[in-house]
This record gives C-alpha cells, sequence and structure tokens, in this order.
C-alpha cells in the first residue's frame, strides 16, 4: 500500500454542511447516519484508493477521478496523484454531470 498524504478541499467541507442540513430537516438521524458512512468511506478510501472506480466525466488525459458512492445517492468524488488522496467534492448523483466536471482542479499535481 502507498502511503500518500490525504487532503479534503473546502468544497467538500461545504457541500457536507449543505447535505446535512438538508438532510437534517426531515431526519436528524439520517443527516448523522450521512456523517458516520462519510466518514467511513473516506478511511476505506485511504486504505485502498484505486478500488473504486474511475468518474468518467471529470477524467481528463493526465488525471484519473475516482469516486465512491455515500448512502445510496452521493458521489464523493477525489484524484489520486503519485504523493497525494485529494477529496474534491460531493455531488448529489441526480445532479447535472457538469457539476462533477466543476470538481475538476489543476492544484496539487
Amino acid at each position: 500500500m502507498k502511503e500518500r498524504k490525504t487532503i479534503i478541499q473546502n468544497k467538500v467541507y461545504e457541500h457536507v454542511e449543505e447535505i446535512y442540513t438538508h438532510i437534517k430537516e426531515n431526519s436528524p438521524q439520517n443527516a448523522e447516519n450521512f456523517k458516520h458512512e462519510l466518514q467511513q468511506k473516506i478511511n476505506e478510501v485511504e486504505k485502498h484508493p484505486t478500488a473504486y472506480p474511475p468518474e468518467t466525466i471529470a477524467n481528463s488525459k493526465k488525471i484519473l477521478y475516482r469516486f465512491v458512492i455515500v448512502m445510496k445517492r452521493w458521489k464523493l468524488v477525489f484524484k489520486i496523484t503519485h504523493k497525494l488522496l485529494i477529496f474534491l467534492g460531493i455531488i448529489h448523483t441526480s445532479r447535472n454531470p457538469n457539476e462533477i466536471k466543476k470538481l475538476r482542479t489543476n492544484n496539487h499535481e
């Protein structure tokens, strides 16, 4: 297993806050479940980042983006470089695919 530094971009924290607040309006328990499952998924990705499928909408010639599903509805998008694991954002699976493209970044390459 390759050691990589993990970076969680600010956009992830913004998305989590929005999602948590939205879910909590209808179900405080589901909001807590979301936070718990998200943390589990981040831990799993840190251990085995290449085990997750490519996010073909965001991929470029140089960077392979990947995703993991959280609570059956949310895509946590991340990219892997030689030294870094970078979490970029969380998008609802029913959102316009262009929202995923907006997560692409040239930072930390």
